[in-house]
C-alpha cells in the first residue's frame, strides 16, 4: 500500500474514532444543562449534534485566520452502531466572520472566528426559526 493510501486510511480511521468518542461526550452532555454558546481554542474538539447528523472538528490559527476542519456524519450510539463514512468540510474565517451549519431536523450551529483567530465561538441556533 502506498504512503498516500496509508495516510488516507489512517486519517479516515482517526476521523471515525473522533466521531465515536465525541458521540459519547455528546450523550453525556445531553444529560447535563447545556449552554447556548461555547468558546473553543485552537485544536480543542468542537462537537455538535445536528438532528440525525453530528459535526466534529477543530480549528487552527493560520495566517491570522481560523482554519476549520469539520467532519459531518450520522450521529450514532457507538455501543450499538457501526460508524459510517463522514464528509470533511474545510474552510477559513477571518476574525469576526461567521459560518452556519444546520439541518431541517434539529438545531444548527453558528461558528464565529474570534479576535486574532485565537478562538471560535459556537452558538447553538434553532434551524426552524
Amino acid at each position: 500500500m502506498s504512503r498516500t493510501k496509508q495516510r488516507h486510511c489512517w486519517s479516515g480511521m482517526l476521523a471515525i474514532g473522533a466521531l465515536v468518542l465525541s458521540a459519547r461526550a455528546a450523550m453525556v452532555r445531553a444529560g447535563s444543562s447545556a449552554t447556548s454558546n461555547e468558546t473553543y481554542r485552537a485544536t480543542e474538539v468542537i462537537s455538535h449534534v445536528l438532528g440525525s447528523k453530528q459535526a466534529v472538528g477543530y480549528f487552527l490559527t493560520v495566517k491570522g485566520q481560523c482554519a476549520l476542519t469539520l467532519m459531518v456524519a450520522e450521529a450514532i450510539d457507538p455501543d450499538r452502531d457501526v460508524p459510517g463514512s463522514a464528509a470533511r468540510l474545510r474552510f477559513a474565517l477571518h476574525p469576526g466572520e461567521q459560518a452556519a451549519l444546520a439541518t431541517e431536523e434539529g438545531p444548527g450551529m453558528v461558528l464565529v472566528c474570534g479576535a486574532g483567530a485565537a478562538t471560535i465561538e459556537v452558538t447553538h441556533a434553532n434551524a426552524r426559526s
